[in-house]
């Protein structure tokens, strides 16, 4: 069969927490209002666990069109993953990687200066600082970096960024405090993973090093969000 375009099923896909099996990929796609003909691409893919929106995209690029031969990748679902270093070009996920880490930077910068509003804690206080400090310079990276690829960059956060900043907003005090740096904990577990697969697995040299730059750093925003949250826990 013929399928979708993997940046117009990536639009129906944002919030998917990863790593997502086809089941979880398909039910979040049905709940942002995704048609028939993209929930029907979706149960074509393989039965197996996605570490990252690339991989998906990836997957689908391997699937058989309409005359049975395999996607852009060139090559067999059942060989996804053994042969990428000979495979030819094929979407690599550029696009959505610059605009979802764009969207991170943004939503992390937006909610550490609720922090800064809401938190008494020094120490707390400087880590939101520090990441509102250094999210923006990823930021401006980013925005450098897609503007050399011609690529426009998004002006507003996810929906589901958008409700996580509406409840923090509504917490106060110790609740705020717990729930703010679990986030901070959350997002950059997240961020590690998918930044380090871009590293590996992403085509363009100059996204690759991006990636790898980040992932770094945010393996050091990590280890300070773990340390600011037992400060928080015993106060």
């Amino acid at each position: 069969m013929a399928h979708v375009n993997p940046i117009q099923v990536q639009k129906f896909l944002k919030g998917v927490d990863y790593p997502a099996s086809k089941a979880a990929l398909i039910e979040k796609a049905r709940s942002m209002g995704a048609d028939e003909n993209i929930c029907a691409s979706l149960e074509q893919l393989p039965d197996e666990d996605f570490q990252t929106p690339a991989e998906v995209s990836q997957a689908f690029g391997q699937l058989p069109d309409e005359g049975g031969k395999a996607g852009a990748a060139g090559a067999r679902p059942a060989s996804r993953g053994k042969a990428k270093a000979k495979a030819g070009p094929r979407y690599t996920g550029t696009n959505e990687f610059l605009l979802q880490a764009m969207q991170d930077a943004m939503a992390e910068i937006q909610i550490c200066e609720i922090a800064l509003e809401k938190l008494d804690n020094a120490e707390a206080r400087a880590f939101a600082q520090s990441m509102i400090d250094e999210h923006g310079r990823i930021g401006r990276e980013l925005e450098k970096l897609a503007e050399s690829k011609k690529l426009d960059m998004p002006r507003k956060i996810r929906p589901e960024q958008e409700m996580t900043v509406e409840e923090l907003s509504s917490l106060q005090g110790r609740d705020f405090g717990q729930r703010w740096i679990q986030y901070n904990i959350d997002v950059h577990e997240r961020d590690i993973k998918v930044f380090q697969h871009y590293c590996s697995e992403e085509y363009d040299a100059d996204i690759r090093e991006m990636a790898r730059m980040s992932a770094d750093t945010f393996g050091k925003h990590l280890k300070m969000a773990h340390e600011v949250g037992r400060r928080l826990a015993g106060a």
